[in-house]
């Protein structure tokens, strides 16, 4: 990403929660939704189920748009293109801290959502980085 996308960018996400994630099927089709996000160092996070669809796209085709929305998904602006990655369990503990601080009620969402699961259904973090 270049500076003037990151100067037209950044200020969409200021105070944001949401942003829309737009992964692609194997047909090459885009399937868009909204998730809780975070930025640090230039690059987003997001927290999601391990076994959700945008996962099984992402691990099929890395590829993916992010936009800011709110959070039914309607756009605030333009999408930009990035690659994600899924994080390693070691490269969580910091991320998930952050998540904490900027979303009150993360730690209860994620200890509920998490309860009685196998450990590969479990929330998974996602790493973005936009080109």
């Amino acid at each position: 990403m270049n500076d003037t996308e990151a100067i037209k960018f950044l200020p969409q996400l200021k105070d944001g929660k949401h942003i829309n994630i737009k992964t692609f099927r194997k047909n090459g089709e885009g399937a868009a939704t909204p998730v809780w996000f975070l930025e640090d160092k230039d690059k987003f996070y997001v927290c999601t189920g391990g076994t959700t669809y945008k996962v099984k796209r992402i691990r099929n085709n890395p590829e993916v748009q992010i936009a800011a929305s709110d959070a039914s998904g309607n756009l605030k602006g333009e999408y930009f293109e990035g690659k994600a990655r899924i994080l390693a369990k070691d490269e969580v503990d910091p991320i998930y801290l952050l998540f904490r601080k900027k979303y009150s009620g993360f730690r209860m969402w994620n200890l509920f959502a998490n309860l009685g699961k196998k450990e590969e259904k479990k929330h998974i973090y996602l790493e973005v980085t936009l080109k």
